[in-house]
């Protein structure tokens, strides 16, 4: 028996004692949904929410009401294992039942997420939890995995150099060539992929707040376009915090 299985007939038992989850409501103490917010004040729920892991399996279940089976297609992954997320989140308050399809055997249960947003405090979630997330530790790990594979599948000789810029700023690049101008990198022959930082952007307030806008329209303007590849992106600005 695998381990998952086992985890998942432990948790049966152990809800099954407790009179079963899939019959519960969002318990009592959680507040009804504001704007679309739900606030959480569940344990379990934070543990999930906050680990990006795991909360990703909540995904399918916000956009519209589904299934088991579907969802696991979804992540391809055993039933075993998606049902097993499936008994966390509902016990978490995270998921309801909305429909039960009746058919010889055992009936097909839909379940739909209990918020489209939730809101959880944050001495709720675990430390390491709170940290990795505070820190981008998780993100930050997907970019450099991300990074290292579509640069190893080409022909981009990683590198890394250090030049002083036009405007006297001191750049970290990663080709000989990215100081004459447009880095190689956006050359149609290697990959999309892009990994910028400086620490000596110097701004007046009114343009920082124009490129934050900038920005963030820039994303808004690709974030839905449903493309084929998946891509993780980080975006960020702040005055430094040194003179």
């Amino acid at each position: 028996m695998s381990r998952t299985l086992e985890k998942t007939r432990e948790f049966e038992m152990l809800t099954a004692k407790s009179g079963g989850v899939e019959s519960q409501s969002v318990p009592a103490q959680e507040a009804a949904p504001r704007n679309g917010v739900l606030e959480l004040c569940n344990p379990l729920a934070a543990r999930i929410l906050a680990d990006p892991d795991v909360a990703i399996f909540l995904k399918p279940f916000m956009r519209e009401p589904t299934t088991v089976k579907v969802a696991a297609e979804e992540f391809k992954l055993p039933l075993q294992t998606m049902h097993y997320r499936v008994l966390q989140m509902l016990q978490a308050g995270l998921l309801q039942v909305v429909k039960v399809e009746a058919r010889q055997g055992r009936a097909i249960k839909h379940y739909r997420a209990t918020a489209t947003a939730f809101q959880i405090p944050l001495d709720l979630i675990p430390h390491s939890l709170l940290e990795n997330l505070t820190e981008h530790v998780s993100w930050k790990s997907r970019l450099e995995r991300g990074l290292q594979k579509a640069l190893g599948e080409s022909n981009y000789k990683s590198q890394m150099v250090v030049y002083l810029d036009e405007d006297g700023l001191l750049i970290w690049g990663s080709s000989q060539d990215d100081y004459k101008g447009v880095p190689q990198i956006l050359g149609p022959g290697y990959p999309a992929v892009l990994n910028l930082w400086t620490g000596g952007l110097r701004l007046d307030r009114a343009d920082a707040k124009a490129l934050q806008r900038e920005l963030w329209e820039l994303y808004e303007r690709y974030a839905h376009r449903g493309g084929a590849e998946k891509f993780v992106m980080h975006l960020g600005l702040a005055p430094t915090p040194d003179p």
